[in-house]
């Protein structure tokens, strides 16, 4: 069992959030994915991963491949690049085309340049720069 944590669970999506949508391969690291877990995590937030490609539906279909779809592929991929996590939640998510809640927070970017600095200013209000004017 771990420790409760200081300020609430994150759950953080893979494909997409993190890294870029290759699958089956992994893609590359988001821009400033790492660097925000980092900050979220150093502050006291658990953060989980949750991915469909845990999902029972792999090997329901037949495609499952523990190179791709197993958490210990996923743990190895965010190892790999030091990527800060302290759970990957292995109950399903649903395969679906899109995902609404309410305290959804929007990732857009790639390798180069992502929003990931306005999601961790959002969670960490405190750490704003202050403005001037």
């Amino acid at each position: 069992m771990h420790e409760p944590p200081r300020r609430g669970t994150i759950v953080v999506d893979l494909d997409g959030t993190i890294c870029e949508h290759r699958y089956p391969a992994f893609g590359e690291p988001i821009a400033g994915a790492r660097e925000a877990l980092q900050r979220l995590k150093d502050a006291g937030y658990w953060i989980v991963i949750h991915t469909v490609r845990t999902s029972s539906y792999y090997r329901v279909t037949g495609v499952y491949d523990p190179e791709v779809n197993s958490p210990e592929a996923v743990r190895a991929y965010l190892e790999r690049h030091q990527i800060p996590f302290d759970e990957i939640w292995l109950h399903d998510k649903p395969v679906a085309m899109a995902y609404i809640d309410d305290r959804g927070l929007r990732l857009v970017g790639d390798r180069q340049q992502s929003n990931w600095q306005k999601i961790t200013e959002t969670l960490l209000p405190g750490t704003r720069k202050r403005r001037f004017w």
